[in-house]
């Protein structure tokens, strides 16, 4: 995953964040202070969401940014 790629959240984001639309748009990858290193700033559904790490793993790229 990188910077510009659309993934496709998984349905318990979708759920617990109550989004209409479970395709997001990764613009950022702000540093933290912590153990976890970074996070992800997400544009979906006309906002935007910081998300841990995670969703690297339960997250699907749809379409790369090339």
């Amino acid at each position: 995953m990188k910077v510009g790629d659309l993934i496709r959240l998984p349905d318990s984001v979708v759920s617990v964040w109550n989004l209409k639309n479970p395709i997001a748009l990764l613009v950022d990858k702000p540093p933290r202070a912590d153990k976890w290193e970074y996070d992800w700033k997400v544009f979906v559904d006309g906002r935007f969401i910081e998300f841990g790490r995670q969703i690297e793993d339960s997250g699907e790229v749809i379409c790369s940014r090339k």
